[in-house]
């Protein structure tokens, strides 16, 4: 049996085990954006865990923002859009701070979602628990009250863990009653 030679670490075979080098800050963020949105806060997090100096990074953020490639504003609407058919305002609002942006810089403003929290608790509603509400007509030629009550309580727990408003909860709740009841 045959040993094998340590190899020292400044041999040859140790040379190509070395770190290799760092791509530059700014070609490292504008590959990070290329994905998909981040904010400040974000980007700068990323480039320190991956071994560039506060200062290397904070240049290359200052130089992607002013050449528009990062917008925390961009980042807000990208982060909305993304949350907002199932997560109410309050829990968008934490993501958001967790990103280091104020609630403020959500600006929701796209025409092809719903962006009232009403509307978009029915489209949950609609999505995930007329089924259901069919199911209960079909078992009965009129709603059993208490199964009704069961599917309110489970409609306003999952709505309320996903940030929503309780009196919105409450207002698309009764909006789907009332469609529901004039189209039995």
């Amino acid at each position: 049996m045959m040993k094998r030679k340590a190899t020292d670490s400044k041999s040859v075979d140790g040379e190509r085990f070395k770190q290799k080098r760092l791509p530059s800050a700014k070609s490292k963020v504008v590959s990070l954006l290329a994905r998909r949105e981040h904010s400040q806060q974000e980007l700068k997090a990323k480039l320190t865990q991956r071994g560039y100096t506060d200062e290397e990074a904070s240049d290359a953020i200052r130089w992607a923002a002013s050449h528009q490639f990062q917008s925390d504003e961009r980042f807000a609407l990208s982060l909305f859009r993304r949350r907002a058919s199932t997560f109410g305002d309050r829990a968008i609002h934490a993501e958001l701070g967790q990103h280091g942006l104020s609630s403020s810089q959500l600006v929701p403003i796209d025409t092809a979602e719903p962006v009232c929290e009403i509307e978009r608790a029915m489209a949950w509603i609609k999505r995930r628990k007329a089924a259901a509400l069919h199911a209960l007509q079909a078992e009965h030629d009129s709603i059993d009250s208490a199964e009704l009550l069961k599917l309110k309580s489970s409609v306003f727990r999952a709505l309320g863990s996903r940030g929503f408003e309780f009196s919105h909860i409450d207002q698309a709740w009764r909006r789907i009653l009332g469609e529901f009841n004039s189209n039995a």
